[in-house]
């Protein structure tokens, strides 16, 4: 076969290798796309309408066995302003939003990134709302490390700049990212806080009987996860309950109604 008959051959033989590696490639992309699409909806529908409320049910070491009716049943604005919990805004604002949270937990920090800044410019600066957190360890050692941690920030003044930077840096649950050493580090990044103190704080478990009580508050008050918000008046009246990270439009329109005694 002369070398004029050689190159068509050759030509053909390249085009078809190209053909055939492109497309090996295509279909790892797709397979790949279509494995992930495939875990995301196994992921939804094992959890559940849970997923899309934005809601975590709480562990299975958690003792929690009254229904969601029975959440109103045990509140009281005192028990819910316990001298230690963190409050955002003036506690004289007619209106108060209790989150009961974990640091770990992925919804509570979608509701930190995402809802807490628009409630504070329109309603808590300008006094019409307070914002109370109390703890609900329900994911693991690592919760419990992050909540006394963040009573130790709490005790300078620091509770919300805390909270703000631990979660910011959220990570996979009980991945090490909350651990005490990672707490420390975040907290030397906040402007004004003691690190000595607070690394003596955090090193003493000062504040574990603290968080343990208000996890045992949250369960015997029929709490089922986090993030579970409490909206209601100062005085205690007429609370509403909202299980999972609802938008800043959802607790509008619940603050709105309220504020205009509709």
């Amino acid at each position: 076969m002369s070398q004029k008959d050689i190159e068509p051959v050759l030509l053909v033989v390249m085009v078809m290798s190209l053909m055939l590696t492109v497309q090996g490639n295509f279909s790892n992309q797709s397979y790949a796309q279509t494995s992930q699409m495939e875990g995301e909806d196994k992921m939804q529908h094992e959890e559940g309408s849970n997923v899309q409320n934005g809601f975590s049910p709480a562990g299975p070491h958690v003792n929690v066995t009254q229904p969601v009716e029975k959440i109103t049943k045990n509140l009281s604005l005192s028990s819910l302003r316990e001298e230690g919990s963190p409050v955002l805004g003036e506690t004289s604002a007619p209106i108060t939003i209790v989150q009961f949270g974990d640091f770990q937990c992925r919804f509570c920090g979608r509701f930190a990134r995402d809802t807490v800044s628009p409630v504070n410019q329109t309603y808590i600066q300008t006094g019409k709302v307070d914002l109370v957190f109390k703890h609900f360890v329900t994911h693991g050692p690592d919760s419990m490390t992050a909540a006394m941690a963040s009573q130790c920030a709490n005790e300078q003044g620091k509770f919300w700049s805390f909270y703000k930077i631990l979660y910011g840096n959220q990570g996979e649950e009980n991945s090490g990212w909350a651990s005490a050493n990672n707490l420390k580090k975040f907290a030397s990044q906040i402007y004004g806080l003691d690190t000595q103190k607070f690394n003596s704080c955090l090193n003493s478990q000062k504040y574990k009987s603290f968080v343990e009580n208000d996890t045992a508050f949250a369960i015997a008050s029929g709490y089922q996860g986090t993030p579970t918000f409490i909206i209601e008046k100062s005085d205690g009246s007429n609370p509403e309950v909202l299980l999972g990270a609802y938008p800043f439009p959802s607790f509008q329109a619940i603050i709105d109604k309220k504020i205009s005694g509709s």
